[in-house]
């Protein structure tokens, strides 16, 4: 999260618009911003306007909805996040991306489980007043690939493996949401190529958080829904993530298409 170097404003009502500067190493096969790396961005944006949202509560994000669009280069990406409901258990909220402060480039929906805020974050600072401000304190630039940084590695086409360790943690020391979705994107773009025959891309993500996922290694499995879709060259896939004690931590279905094909 630090290293998306995400800019933050944040409006007198809590409402929260997040930037980051789009670089070569956040980018996809398509020339777009990975979904690894949009699930980072609206997932910790959406867990800062959760905080004033769910207040005096506490929410974890039970599952979110990514849709990308082609929306060519940008140097800016920014999400605009918007509460859409605050039920008594159930806060959703609405984000529209944008690229470069003029073009549309997706669509998302976070849902989060509204809980009683949980003892040990009861004394936790998280800087939630008006204004604009950088998210992270970290001067460290990210040198690298995205998905190099967070530490997935592909084991098999379709099969993408992590160790959890602080830095892809969440505050109750399970797998960071974020971190499933990149999981996921990175396992589905590897089936994609092997099935598709050509470098992919995710542009849709469906997931769900089923259980805290904690030990390692953890193993996003990725499987083909029907035949590989002719006309555009994409194809529908199942993505479960599994523990080291085979527990089912989320599932997620995601469309993967060949960069180059007709949309």
């Amino acid at each position: 999260m630090h290293l998306l170097g995400i800019i933050v404003d944040q409006d007198i009502d809590g409402d929260v618009r997040g930037t980051i500067t789009v670089t070569p190493h956040l980018l996809g096969a398509d020339g777009n911003p990975r979904l690894a790396v949009v699930a980072m961005l609206i997932d910790a944006l959406g867990g800062l306007r959760s905080i004033t949202a769910a207040d005096p509560d506490w929410a974890f994000t039970a599952d979110m909805s990514v849709h990308l669009g082609a929306s060519g280069p940008m140097h800016h990406l920014r999400a605009d996040l918007h509460v859409r409901r605050r039920g008594r258990r159930t806060l959703v909220i609405e984000v529209e991306l944008v690229a470069d402060d003029e073009r549309p480039a997706g669509r998302a929906i976070l849902t989060f489980a509204v809980v009683p805020r949980p003892e040990h974050l009861a004394g936790l600072d998280v800087r939630t007043e008006p204004g604009r401000r950088p998210m992270g304190t970290t001067d460290e630039v990210l040198d690298t690939d995205w998905l190099t940084e967070v530490g997935a590695t592909v084991t098999a086409p379709g099969t993408v493996v992590i160790d959890t360790r602080r830095e892809v943690q969440n505050t109750v020391g399970a797998l960071h949401g974020a971190m499933h979705a990149a999981l996921v994107d990175e396992a589905s773009v590897s089936l994609g190529r092997s099935l598709l025959g050509g470098p992919c891309a995710v542009t849709d993500l469906q997931l769900a958080y089923l259980d805290l996922a904690r030990s390692s290694p953890l193993t996003a499995t990725a499987t083909a829904v029907g035949a590989p879709s002719i006309d555009d060259a994409s194809l529908a896939v199942v993505v479960e993530l599994h523990d080291a004690d085979g527990r089912l931590c989320s599932y997620s279905t995601t469309r993967v298409h060949r960069v180059g094909a007709d949309r």
